[in-house]
């Protein structure tokens, strides 16, 4: 089956939040639910998670004390994104092709402050309806610049998913964004697509 690359650059229009927890809280997680066929652990993901954050913040990954995103949080925008696209330009079940022929690379992708700028704290209240009546809670996480940046490469299994409708997808990143806080605007973003 044929395949298109495609360079993509995602620059941030609005603030974006980390969303993984700290080293203890994920290790327990990933130990409970997501370890591999013989319980083991996925190494790299476990080496680049934040330690020794105040409980209860949310962080990004990090490589050498850079923050970084891994493959998934694009590839589930992407899935997002082809809920609401489904149906678009005659293509049936998005969702599904989108998680079987678009394909990230590389794994871990490194993500570029704006010059000067560092990781800051964003501190907003939650507020919840629950069973025994509303409640209310703070949530923190990192929070990266508007104008922070990063690059990757997108493979494409062709057939299905065209260069304008690879387009459509991405565009709706200008309105929902990635990570955390995205219906409070965060994480919203610009890109630009071309073949490589």
């Amino acid at each position: 089956m044929d395949k298109t690359y495609y360079k993509l650059k995602i620059t941030f229009l609005t603030s974006v939040l980390g969303t993984q927890p700290q080293k203890d809280v994920a290790t327990e997680y990933i130990t409970s639910k997501a370890a591999g066929p013989d319980g083991e652990l996925p190494a790299d993901e476990l080496l680049t998670l934040p330690e020794a954050l105040e409980k209860g913040t949310t962080a990004f990954h990090k490589l050498d004390g850079k923050p970084i995103f891994y493959d998934y949080m694009l590839k589930g925008f992407l899935k997002e994104s082809g809920n609401i696209h489904n149906g678009q330009r005659n293509v049936k079940n998005l969702r599904s092709k989108i998680d079987n022929l678009v394909f990230v690379e590389p794994r871990q992708i490194a993500i570029y402050l704006p010059e000067g700028a560092e990781i800051a704290i964003c501190e907003r209240p939650l507020r919840a309806m629950t069973a025994q009546g509303p409640r209310t809670g703070l949530a923190r996480s990192e929070e990266l610049p508007a104008g922070t940046w990063f690059e990757c490469r997108l493979k494409v299994y062709e057939g299905q998913i065209s260069e304008p409708l690879l387009r459509d997808i991405l565009e709706y990143g200008g309105d929902k964004g990635i990570g955390q806080w995205r219906n409070g605007g965060h994480g919203r973003f610009e890109f630009a697509l071309e073949k490589s």
